[in-house]
């Protein structure tokens, strides 16, 4: 159980490292096409998402 413990915990950060990949992708093509309100309410909705469901897997697993 040990091993499946430190695969999540890798499959985590990985995770938390596409988000952040993902996260810059938006805000360019936000800022490209609308105004800087919008990519500002964008980013924050994003972050609150990924913080949202990576706070889910907390609780559920017990990392």
């Amino acid at each position: 159980m040990r091993i499946l413990e430190e695969l999540g915990t890798l499959f985590l950060i990985v995770g938390l490292v596409i988000a952040m990949a993902l996260l810059i992708i938006l805000t360019r093509v936000l800022a490209t096409y609308t105004n800087l309100l919008i990519t500002m309410v964008g980013m924050v909705t994003f972050v609150g998402l990924i913080g949202f469901i990576l706070w889910l897997l907390d609780k559920r697993s017990k990392i």
